[in-house]
């Protein structure tokens, strides 16, 4: 992907401040967000991400001319921060570029057990973790006549994406990038998918965790009555915050910010302002998260018997 294509998915002219790229990404990720959409759009979602990153980076000085594909050469070592207790290694990914600065693929620049960091672009830690997942229930079943039907292996990719996830994910240094430090918590926007009969909450008034079910945090109110789960115009956030709670890491206050109602698909949303405060813990759920990928492996391989 070069720059004026990158302009053309975030629909840019070229003239905005990066106040205005960022403004635009939003509303863009927002709209293309399957919470928002009602339709599972991954794949425009994460050109949306590439073209931001690529933008973005043009604000960080003059850009030198290209006079060769843009290619990486292959390392033994990445500069960043391993988890040694993760459960396995992964790959790290490059985009290659040719020599007008287009796309053309990705390569393996290093493998290892290293934690995301905003030198990896995104789309590419996921991309990483997917094709991880994916090799790994692959030789859970290496020679098995019978085929799993799609629809199940999806389904043990995803749950298996989400647990390594959260193994290679930094959450103080992920939300220092994403989120405001505001005296000991950190402030993210963030949203809530309200269930379709209930009312709009006021503005300014506090929501209450009521429990996690299938990584979504669902929502109270003050009466207890449940009113919807909460949700990010960030999918990054997803990866971070969720974990977080589900291993009783982290605290949050949510305050309704805005009543003006968002609709798509018949779905209603309302922003909401989020707090998170991470605790002192000396609790690791590394390798409880480990026995889990264990039992998901071990059921695939027993899938149709």
């Amino acid at each position: 992907m070069n720059k004026s294509q990158a302009r053309k998915i975030l629909g840019l002219d070229g003239t905005e401040d990066e106040k205005e790229v960022k403004k635009k990404y939003r509303k863009l990720m927002h709209e293309n967000h399957p919470d928002s959409s009602g339709t599972d759009d991954s794949e425009a979602a994460a050109k949306i991400n590439t073209a931001y990153e690529l933008i973005m980076k043009s604000f960080g000085g003059v850009e030198k001319k290209k006079t060769t594909a843009k290619r990486k050469p292959k390392a033994k070592t990445w500069n960043a921060k391993e988890n040694k207790n993760a459960y396995c290694v992964r790959p790290i990914f490059h985009e290659v570029e040719d020599f007008d600065g287009n796309s053309i693929g990705t390569i393996e620049i290093a493998r290892g057990k290293y934690i995301w960091s905003k030198d990896e672009e995104f789309s590419l830690f996921l991309k990483s973790l997917y094709e991880t997942s994916k090799e790994l229930i692959d030789n859970a079943r290496p020679s098995l006549f019978f085929e799993v039907p799609d629809v199940i292996k999806q389904k043990y990719l995803a749950d298996i994406t989400y647990l390594l996830t959260g193994q290679f994910i930094d959450s103080s240094l992920t939300l220092k990038e994403l989120g405001v430090l505001d005296v000991d918590a950190y402030k993210i926007d963030a949203m809530v998918e309200l269930d379709i009969n209930v009312d709009t909450p006021k503005v300014g008034s506090t929501l209450y965790p009521a429990g996690i079910s299938n990584h979504r945090l669902y929502l109270r109110n003050k009466g207890g009555e449940i009113i919807g789960y909460l949700s990010f115009k960030d999918d990054r956030l997803y990866y971070v915050i969720i974990p977080l709670l589900e291993q009783k890491k982290a605290q949050v206050k949510m305050v309704v910010a805005d009543n003006t109602l968002k609709s798509r698909t018949r779905k209603k949303y309302v922003d909401l302002d989020l707090w998170i405060r991470l605790l002192e813990t000396e609790i690791s759920g590394i390798e409880s998260t480990n026995l889990k990928i264990d039992e998901l492996l071990n059921r695939y391989a027993k899938e149709g018997f």
